[in-house]
């Protein structure tokens, strides 16, 4: 491994990297489905339905990230497209819909496998952050009702801040704000572009979070595919 930094403050991504974003919003949609009776109108099956999802909004937020639509492009256009697959349209269900699940989906707690021993772990030696491109009002929901809320010192999003990952902008604002210095500083994410990118462009060390061992051509300051593997870097 060689020689290993000391650290003082670590920078977490929250979707996808300790918040479950899959299994939370695949239990949502699988409750929108039997409430609207979805399987009625031709939508094959709730799983089915959660993967048309997964395309769609993986594609939008690539888009709001790399700042080609706004918040409420996201909000609008999700489930007008997801229907579009079924040929289905209708905009009082789609409006249903896409309400209900912003409603309800910041609300589920379930965090990825080894989050809480290692933020348990981590705690002790070092100060912890989030930096995340979400919303103020959806991240602090998440992280309320997940439990995570102690853990962090600071928590600042691409409302709060201005700017988005990758942006060398957003990773300084965070630095400035935890009272850090990018030196003794280290960002852990799931996302090669936005997290590992940006925080490889602003010159903070990084741990890229591959649970699904991607290949990639990366550079990257270390790689993990299990949250537990953090107890032998940091």
């Amino acid at each position: 491994m060689g020689y290993i930094k000391s650290y003082q403050h670590i920078f977490f991504d929250l979707d996808h990297t300790l918040w479950d974003y899959e299994r939370n919003s695949t239990e949502v949609l699988e409750e929108l489905v039997k409430k609207h009776r979805l399987t009625d109108r031709g939508i094959p099956s709730a799983l089915e339905f959660s993967q048309t999802f997964e395309k769609v909004n993986q594609v939008l937020w690539s888009d709001f990230n790399k700042n080609k639509i706004s918040r409420s492009a996201i909000r609008d256009q999700r489930f007008l497209k997801i229907l579009a697959n079924y040929q289905i349209e209708d905009n009082v269900l789609c409006n249903k819909l896409s309400d209900e699940y912003l409603m309800q989906c910041p609300t589920k707690p379930h965090v990825l496998p080894y989050t809480f021993e290692m933020l348990d772990y981590l705690k002790e030696k070092y100060h912890l952050h989030i930096i995340t491109n979400g919303f103020d009002d959806v991240q602090y929901l998440k992280l309320d009702k997940s439990r995570l809320k102690p853990y962090f010192k600071t928590v600042v999003t691409s409302d709060s801040a201005g700017y988005k990952k990758p942006m060398a902008s957003i990773f300084k604002f965070a630095i400035d704000k935890a009272e850090a210095r990018k030196e003794e500083s280290i960002m852990i994410g799931d996302n090669l572009q936005t997290d590992m990118l940006g925080a490889r462009n602003f010159g903070m060390d990084h741990i890229y979070y591959n649970p699904s061992k991607l290949r990639h051509q990366a550079s990257v300051t270390h790689e993990i595919s299990c949250l537990s593997d953090l107890q032998h870097i940091l």
